[in-house]
């Protein structure tokens, strides 16, 4: 690909201050045969060329020959390196249209085929963030189901330590009542000790005074004729039974309202005795059952976090590859980024180096285009000028074009 040091060389060349030189020679030439003429024809010259004219007076003929000579050479020259600039041009311009239509239709790489795995990775990708979603809402109702069953857990705890307490309160309440119990049977033993000892005292002074009795002599003395003695002792016999009756009769009263007092706390006490028991009963199997689901719940949410755990695994290792895969294409994608902006600043590149290119070719069109007109314009009779030193120069509608 030429540079811009081919133009420089061109201007250095052919065209620039070659042609200045060339013209330069012309109106050199252009001078000696104004001054032969002038021999001849005696003209008018300005003042300013008469000197020229006198310094290039010697050897005319032979000067033109060489002048015409070198500017066929270098009109010769400069053809040929136009016609290498116009080659160089259009291979330049095959490359640069080869870069558009590589740019219009990349065949580097197949986007399509690199974006199709994008593509289903993404799909993967999007599924299992689907799948995640709805793991971590699994998840969410495990720990509130979780959550639910401690709750549950801890009033299940509360309930069974207020049972505990209301069992250890029984507890309390039946040996108390063991207790009292067999202090009543104790006191009732007491009490038929003490009524058997009082019976037995009873009799044993019933038998004493009926012994007395029995044995006693009883002098009386009455002054009355009509004193009866038998009827005295009968008299007396019949109030010592009412008393003892009646003594007997109190204590029999006493016992039996004591027993009965006591009976009727004994039943009470067995009556409560017996509730207790039933609600001791009660109270175990509400134990037992609130230990089964105790049990249940702790069961259940063991395997809820072996699951998660499990799930939490499963997911991590499926989710390893992916991630890699996820990195590695990013990283790809980066290394793509790159080089499409590679090819971006090289596409930018060419087309600055296009658009330079385009203009020193038009730059080069100017100037083939101001030479041919300067060698359009200019018609030489060699031989006319030789034999009459006479140069006629037609000179058409264009001007010359120097850059």
């Amino acid at each position: 690909m030429p540079s811009r040091n081919t133009a420089a060389s061109m201007f250095g060349g052919a065209g620039g201050r070659g042609s200045r030189a060339s013209v330069a020679s012309l109106e050199g030439l252009r001078n000696v045969l104004r001054n032969d003429t002038e021999r001849d024809s005696a003209p008018v010259v300005p003042a300013v060329a008469a000197p020229t004219a006198a310094a290039a007076a010697p050897a005319a003929p032979a000067d033109d020959k060489q002048t015409m000579r070198g500017l066929n050479d270098r009109l010769s020259g400069y053809l040929d390196r136009v016609k290498q600039l116009q080659e160089e041009n259009r291979d330049l311009q095959k490359q640069i249209d080869d870069i558009l239509a590589k740019r219009k239709a990349p065949e580097g790489r197949n986007w399509d085929e690199v974006q199709k795995p994008l593509d289903d990775l993404k799909k993967k990708i999007k599924d299992i963030t689907m799948d995640n979603a709805k793991l971590l809402l699994q998840i969410d109702n495990t720990k509130l189901a979780n959550d639910d069953f401690k709750t549950k857990l801890d009033d299940e705890t509360k309930a069974r330590k207020e049972l505990e307490r209301d069992l250890d309160d029984l507890k309390k309440v039946i040996k108390d009542t063991k207790l009292n119990r067999e202090q009543t049977q104790k006191e009732i033993d007491l009490v038929k000790e003490e009524v058997t000892r009082l019976e037995r005292e009873h009799k044993d002074e019933v038998d004493a005074l009926r012994e007395k009795i029995k044995d006693s002599e009883v002098k009386v003395e009455i002054d009355s004729q009509n004193s009866n003695l038998a009827e005295v002792l009968n008299d007396i016999r019949a109030q010592y039974d009412k008393l003892a009756q009646k003594n007997l009769k109190e204590t029999d009263d006493w016992y039996k309202t004591k027993f009965d007092t006591i009976k009727v706390e004994e039943a009470q006490n067995v009556e409560a005795l017996q509730s207790g028991k039933t609600e001791l009963k009660d109270l175990l199997k509400q134990k037992q059952t609130l230990e089964i689901q105790i049990q249940s719940a702790l069961s259940t949410i063991r395997n809820l976090e072996e699951t998660l755990r499990s799930t939490k695994a499963e997911y991590g290792h499926r989710l390893a590859p992916l991630n890699q895969v996820i990195l590695d294409l990013e990283s790809e994608l980066k290394e793509v980024r790159s080089q499409v902006e590679q090819q971006v600043e090289t596409n930018k590149n060419l087309l600055c180096v296009k658009m330079k290119l385009e203009a020193e070719i038009n730059n080069y069109q100017q100037l083939i285009y101001g030479m041919t007109a300067d060698t359009d314009s200019l018609e030489f009779d060699l031989e006319d000028a030789l034999h009459n030193g006479k140069l006629w120069l037609k000179t058409k509608n264009k001007k010359k074009v120097c850059t």
